[in-house]
């Protein structure tokens, strides 16, 4: 199982190659680690953990984006 560190790490380097390499292919992120062997449910559970830690998630008035 992969830790959420290491998550990230495939996260970020996804979003620096995605003009690249994955835009015109049309892969997001989930289809990107599914291709890299990840389950989808893992990704789900993964992805959600690392939206709840997100500074983004919650604005200044404590509004949800999610």
């Amino acid at each position: 199982m992969m830790t959420q560190q290491e998550f990230e790490q495939h996260r970020q380097t996804w979003i620096k190659e995605w003009a690249d390499n994955w835009r015109l292919l049309d892969i997001d992120f989930e289809t990107y680690m599914v291709m890299k062997g990840m389950a989808p449910e893992e990704y789900r559970k993964m992805n959600e953990m690392s939206w709840g830690k997100n500074e983004m998630n919650d604005d200044e008035w404590n509004e949800s984006f999610i």
